[in-house]
């Protein structure tokens, strides 16, 4: 490893984290809340702190090895959670465990609180838990990419660490402008969220804060009832649209743009997620309606608590843990699913239960036709064989994750049903499952140290597992 390097990075990380609480000082002032030095302070004093070690740790052609990208990610993540979490305990809303949980909830988009009345919290602290969902949405590490060839750093390893994308597909040759795209995209949905809620009639201060919530798929509101509480079928059609735009594959988005509208529309991962999303939406509406509800009320809610639990965003509108079992293990089973690959969505995506659909129907046929070979395709590319092997690699860590947390949770005194729903619903950055899991009174009663505990698997989960996993494996700290 390269401590230089590392420093250099996370000098820079950690200061655009710093700035980005300026803009909750300047509202908090605008709105005279008396927050502002709650923001103000760790604000300035983390970019001057991250603009100096960056500055004093510059050097001219920096090698940048795979340790020491991981590295980066992974403290760049931690400490920007630090960080954020200090104007929750400068304001007094929460003790530091609390405000780290928090933070972290916010910046891995996992959506967990634990405040359960948003309407008596300080508005300039409701605007950075969204703000915090927005940045981790996009990824503070994907957005520092985007200046790489300004900072002087090779942008390639740092870029596939924190995309994460199980088929990696470039938009363009260079790493550094395919990152730009992608924060075009993303502004350019945030912008039209915004515009899009007030006009179905929300106020500018919930527009801005649902929209950022909505395209990072994170799921924070300014309401303790969430979209439910608008009680608006304009606000509700809008919020669908932004989730499942979110769910998608920001990639597809240029490729549209740059008038391959064919090959978007057409995308096989695109197609099978949106397929998922009707079927489940028409399934769950059934359910609702032989259960008594009416038809057009059945369809309301069973499509946006669809496109809700898909893409992990965690906005209701109906209490869905008291639908029929059929309906809770649908939407369980399409929380793990999640969205689409190169989207803000978590879950295993899309792509990965395609190819593991497939791998596991290959193995069928050739139980009947021993001597068959057979590809493994995506659309019309085949498959390497290394990657079919960390598909699978990947689904067993998963599982393994989900066994070993659960475990570890009941430790603490969590009952066996909501330890697991807990690591379930953060290692898929959804923060909510079955039962309690989900409400802020339950986040808030656990334990300091099963709330550490799962803000792990929140970073676990927003960097799909083997980011941060390979730091505690011996073999990396090997020279």
């Amino acid at each position: 490893m390269h401590p230089r390097v590392i420093a250099n990075a996370l000098g820079a990380v950690y200061a655009a984290g710093g700035a980005a609480m300026l803009v909750p000082a300047l509202y908090a002032l605008l709105v005279r809340d008396g927050n502002a030095l709650s923001f103000a302070a760790p604000a300035l004093a983390t970019v001057v702190a991250g603009a100096a070690v960056f500055f004093l740790t510059r050097s001219e052609r920096p090698y940048v090895s795979g340790r020491d990208v991981y590295m980066i990610v992974t403290l760049g993540w931690l400490g920007v959670g630090a960080v954020g979490a200090i104007p929750f305990v400068l304001s007094g809303l929460m003790g530091p465990v609390d405000a780290f949980f928090e933070s972290m909830a916010g910046f891995t988009t996992t959506g967990a609180s634990t405040i359960g009345t948003p309407e008596e919290v300080a508005p300039s602290l409701l605007l950075w838990r969204s703000l915090s969902q927005w940045a981790g949405g996009i990824g503070i590490v994907l957005l520092f990419v985007a200046v790489a060839p300004l900072v002087g750093f090779g942008a390639t390893q740092l870029y596939s660490a924190e995309a994460a994308d199980p088929v990696p597909d470039r938009m363009t040759t260079r790493i550094a402008d395919t990152a730009k795209i992608l924060a075009l995209v993303y502004g350019s949905l945030t912008a039209g969220g915004v515009v899009a809620l007030f006009l179905a009639g929300m106020n500018p201060f919930d527009a801005v804060n649902h929209a950022l919530t909505t395209v990072s798929t994170g799921g924070y509101s300014t309401r303790t009832e969430s979209i439910a509480a608008f009680d608006s079928v304009a606000v509700e059609l809008a919020v669908t649209a932004g989730m499942v735009l979110s769910g998608v594959n920001f990639a597809l988005y240029f490729r549209a743009a740059r008038g391959r509208l064919g090959l978007a529309v057409g995308n096989a991962e695109l197609l099978v997620f949106l397929g998922i999303l009707a079927v489940s939406a028409l399934m769950v509406s059934a359910s609702l309606y032989t259960g008594g509800a009416s038809l057009p009320s059945a369809g309301r809610d069973a499509l946006f608590q669809t496109a809700s639990l898909l893409t992990g965003t965690g906005f209701v509108t109906a209490d869905w843990k008291a639908w029929s079992p059929f309906c809770q293990g649908l939407l369980m089973l399409l929380l793990t699913v999640g969205g689409s690959a190169g989207s803000t969505s978590g879950g295993l995506k899309v792509v990965r239960v395609m190819l593991l659909a497939r791998h596991a129907w290959q193995q069928v046929f050739k139980m009947v036709h021993p001597q068959a070979v057979t590809l493994l395709r995506f659309g019309h590319r085949v498959i390497p064989e290394r990657l079919r092997i960390a598909f699978l690699g990947f689904f067993f860590v998963y599982v393994l994750a989900l066994v070993t947390g659960t475990l570890l949770l009941t430790l603490h005194g969590v009952p066996l049903g909501a330890s697991f729903g807990s690591i379930f619903a953060c290692i898929n950055i959804a923060g909510t499952a079955l039962g309690p899991v989900g409400d802020a009174p339950f986040f808030a009663g656990l334990p300091a140290s099963a709330k550490v505990l799962l803000t792990f698997f929140m970073l676990l989960g927003r960097l799909e597992l083997f980011t941060v996993l390979v730091l505690l494996t011996p073999e990396f700290w090997r020279s």
